[in-house]
């Protein structure tokens, strides 16, 4: 008997919907299969809870595609899925049909346990309740074959004990996770502790009888595991776990893999290839048109000696940038750069003797300003410095040289001199910009022409693939298109620095499939709304900005927007975006 067969070992059944599934759970070592209208209608796309609706013919349904694609194409007993509820129900007859289908045996499936209580009592009293079920699979285990019964409480499970069935299956509910997943109302160590309890009640009145374990928060051979290290178990029945999520995360990652292949960067010519990796030694990481026309512009400043303003926004790496300009002259070596950041000094005195020096202080150490072992100074948030020490800043670096206070004596300006300034420009209003950001007209007014610009990462979101690269190296995941859409789409307020942060909160993940898009939102921070303007960016800017980043998609470019649909619509229509 098939009952000997499988009376020993741990037991996998599969509840499966069509026959390339059969095939694989076959391939896989399943020991035996379910046909159920649950897989079938699974694959159909429909939830599995639409078994116990009377959208189609459960018998009708169950038995085509279990003789056509199961019986037909495996080696593997399959029971098939059985009901109490046709008009002229008959256990006997319904077993010996089932015998000379080529059934191994049967499983109560659609059930009354799925049902509530009141409505399983109103069909017990009608004959079509649990108890008839319990009944139609002893007669198809007293006529040779295997049965297995789903229960959902002790007292189901008691009456198949009772009657000595081989397999008693507990179902603790609809299978949570994927796309069409139900929420889990009962934790891992609940259903651990239910299980434990049934299968001891099982085991006490029928010893021979195999108890399993079915549905709910079991999402993952790791959720089994910490069932078993609980509650012992004679097998375990997969319905969605097998059917429906594998085929959802495999076919989905192939999408994925075809979907990064499009993203990645298209080939760029011999002139830019070279540009690129001239970057890469100073790590500049990208290859857009708009980070091109940067980097060929870095790579004809670094070859002067001229003072620069690099203006880049929060959170963007600027020294790199740095290093390229004083590639020439650090050539092989490492390059020896002093920074001062104004935004840390206490007083504007201190800004100005460190740059600029004091007769008193001469002896000890030169100002930075004419320091020949220094071969870039970097002035971070020159906007901070007063007014007259901006002005007198301007001249220095006009003149090449500049005087010490309290000392007559000129000195000839040694490093090159480059600014940092983190704010928000745009490049057509870049001197009006500079301007409002607290700039000194004259110092605006030298520098206009070596100004260099960084261009934010909203600005060239095809870099996005290199940038995560470049961050998550290393890294034994990767994200899929979804989220990598989702990344493409946000607005990156926080530009690389945010990045970063992303990165890093997602190290150490315990999955290795790729980063999905519900990983992300909670990570993203808040993409700024219409009504949160930067600087020098309109609502109309943000508003095409946004289309065009989600493929003119009305409704994701709302919600990065963080507006309505119709509030989006209304704007459309008022910049007269509809065309």
């Amino acid at each position: 008997m098939l009952t000997q067969e499988l009376n020993s070992g741990f037991l996998i059944g599969a509840a499966i919907g069509s026959g390339s599934n059969a095939l694989a759970v076959e391939r896989g070592g399943a020991d035996f299969l379910l046909a159920i209208n649950a897989g079938r209608l699974r694959n159909m796309g429909v939830p599995s809870i639409a078994s116990m609706l009377p959208v189609l013919d459960a018998d009708s349904l169950t038995d085509d595609y279990a003789q056509e694609e199961l019986l037909a194409l495996c080696k593997k007993p399959v029971l098939l899925g059985v009901n109490v509820w046709r008009r002229d129900f008959n256990p006997v007859a319904q077993a010996e049909t089932i015998r000379e289908g080529g059934f191994a045996g049967a499983v109560n499936f659609p059930s009354c346990m799925h049902y509530s209580r009141p409505m399983q009592q109103i069909l017990s009293r009608a004959g079509r309740g649990i108890e008839q079920e319990v009944a139609l699979l002893k007669a198809v285990q007293d006529a040779g074959m295997m049965s297995m019964f789903y229960c959902s409480t002790r007292t189901q499970a008691r009456l198949a004990a009772d009657a000595g069935l081989d397999l008693v299956c507990l179902n603790i509910g609809w299978n949570v996770g994927g796309a069409l997943g139900h929420r889990s109302r009962s934790t891992i160590e609940e259903v651990a502790m239910e299980a434990r309890e049934i299968g001891r009640l099982i085991k006490r009145i029928s010893p021979k009888t195999r108890f399993l374990l079915e549905g709910g928060p079991i999402a993952a051979p790791e959720d089994l595991s910490r069932v078993l290290s609980l509650a012992p178990l004679d097998g375990y029945v997969g319905g969605s776990t097998i059917d429906r999520l594998p085929l959802e995360a495999s076919v989905a990652s192939m999408i994925d893999g075809f979907r990064r292949a499009s993203l990645r960067p298209t080939r760029i010519d011999e002139e830019s290839l070279g540009l690129v990796n001239w970057s890469k030694q100073f790590g500049i990481v990208g290859q857009s048109e708009t980070h091109l026309a940067v980097l060929r512009r870095l790579q004809a400043l670094s070859s002067a000696r001229d003072p620069v303003l690099i203006v880049a926004e929060p959170g963007q790496g600027s020294l790199p940038f740095v290093r390229a300009l004083g590639a020439t002259k650090a050539r092989s070596r490492s390059l020896n750069m002093v920074q001062i950041d104004v935004a840390e000094q206490d007083l504007p005195a201190r800004a100005r003797n460190v740059l600029f020096g004091h007769r008193d202080a001469s002896n000890i150490r030169p100002p930075i300003l004419a320091d020949p072992s220094v071969e870039i100074a970097v002035i971070r948030a020159p906007e901070k410095l007063t007014q007259a020490l901006q002005r007198r800043l301007a001249r220095a670096l006009r003149d090449g040289v500049f005087r010490m206070a309290g000392s007559r004596r000129s000195l000839k300006i040694e490093p090159r001199i480059v600014l940092l300034c983190d704010i928000h420009v745009q490049d057509e209003a870049q001197v009006e910009d500079l301007l409002g950001a607290g700039l000194e007209p004259e110092l605006v007014s030298y520098m206009e022409g070596w100004v260099l610009r960084l261009p934010p990462i909203r600005e060239r979101i095809s870099d996005l693939p290199l940038l995560i690269d470049a961050e998550a190296e290393g890294s034994q995941w990767e994200f899929s298109s979804g989220a990598l859409q989702r990344l493409q789409a946000h607005d990156w307020p926080g530009n690389e620095a945010e990045l970063r942060t992303i990165i890093g909160r997602l190290a150490g993940r315990s999955s290795r499939l790729p980063v999905q898009t519900e990983e992300l939102e909670p990570l993203l921070q808040s993409a700024p709304s219409v009504g949160r303007q930067r600087k020098g960016r309109t609502e109309k800017d943000l508003i095409v900005d946004a289309l065009w980043r989600n493929s003119f998609n009305r409704s994701k470019a709302a919600e990065v927007l963080g507006i309505s649909r119709k509030t989006l619509y209304n704007k459309i229509k008022k910049y007269g975006l509809s065309g």
